[in-house]
């Protein structure tokens, strides 16, 4: 690849992070990130019958003090709600109340299913081309930054 190449690399991501206005807006109490915890733990209840709060934060690559703080504003809010687990009456689990599944809803589901529209005319190898090298580049890059 030559430089100008890489220059052009750059510009579609800058390109691509700007699609991100075009997330809808959550209600005003709701910060982007809440969204995505929301999303990360209605994925995660699909695949596990238990989600501990250590469970997002391993699937968000944050740590567990930060996680804390945002589980406990979407709480306060009526987002979610913390369970005590079956087994260990010290380990609590993490659910969606009905206000947070209709957020998810809202937001996440509608939001894919117009985005998935809007993008029906790019052949789904052409998308998962896309990924797929998106998530190699940045690998390499993550490495090489890690190596220096």
């Amino acid at each position: 690849m030559d430089s100008q190449l890489s220059e052009e690399y750059i510009d579609a991501c800058l390109s691509a992070k700007h699609t991100m206005r075009f997330l809808p807006e959550p209600p005003p109490e709701v910060q982007q990130r809440h969204v995505y915890i929301i999303k990360t733990l209605y994925n995660l209840s699909k695949e596990l019958t238990e989600v501990r709060i250590s469970d997002i934060a391993e699937t968000l690559g944050v740590t567990l003090p930060s996680i804390t703080k945002n589980i406990t504003s979407l709480e306060d809010l009526g987002y979610i709600k913390k369970v005590a687990n079956i087994e260990d009456k010290r380990v609590v689990n993490i659910k969606l109340t009905k206000k947070g599944l209709t957020l998810h809803q809202k937001i996440v589901y509608e939001f894919h299913h117009k985005n998935s529209q809007i993008l029906k005319d790019i052949p789904e190898e052409d998308i998962r081309l896309t990924i797929k090298t998106i998530y190699r580049i940045y690998d390499l890059m993550e490495q090489d930054h890690s190596l220096n």
